[in-house]
């Protein structure tokens, strides 16, 4: 009966162990790719290319629970790469990268993301004192360069 009590203790012990391997995923959906990663506190940062659509401007969507903006608001967040600092502002929970200066803002992080040496990246909220941590682990497999994966994507 202990054998079997271990045995359980253990198996809970890994399942668990694995639903905190945080990583980046990709996905392909209605011709849109995208590029995913959550935390363990269901935060996220999504990167997409809507390539198959008739509005191929890329973006990205941030989604805190702890930061619920109001419909059409402006949220500055930080997002600090290698101790490096990338500005955003979304429109309550997404940046679009319309025009030039916005597509190389996001052109920049995903070059960041995809090169960078440390195991996690941060999302600051300003406005809202805190911030996401996220993992970089399989970051360059999801995200490649910017180049490759905007290629498909107007600007």
């Amino acid at each position: 009966m202990r054998m079997f009590t271990a045995l359980i203790i253990s198996l809970i012990a890994c399942s668990h162990a694995n639903a905190s391997d945080f990583r980046w995923t990709t996905g392909f959906t209605m011709g849109t790719v995208e590029a995913i990663i959550r935390n363990e506190n269901d935060s996220s940062v999504n990167i997409y290319c809507p390539s198959g659509q008739i509005d191929t401007t890329p973006g990205m969507f941030i989604e805190v629970s702890k930061v619920r903006p109001k419909s059409h608001e402006e949220i500055a967040v930080q997002v600090i790469v290698d101790g490096k600092n990338y500005p955003f502002y979304l429109d309550e929970i997404q940046f679009k990268a319309s025009g030039r200066a916005r597509f190389q803002s996001l052109y920049s992080l995903i070059d960041a993301l995809a090169s960078a040496r440390d195991a996690s990246f941060i999302v600051e909220f300003p406005k809202f004192g805190m911030a996401e941590r996220f993992s970089l682990l399989d970051a360059k497999k999801a995200l490649a360069s910017a180049r490759e994966f905007l290629e498909s994507c107007g600007s």
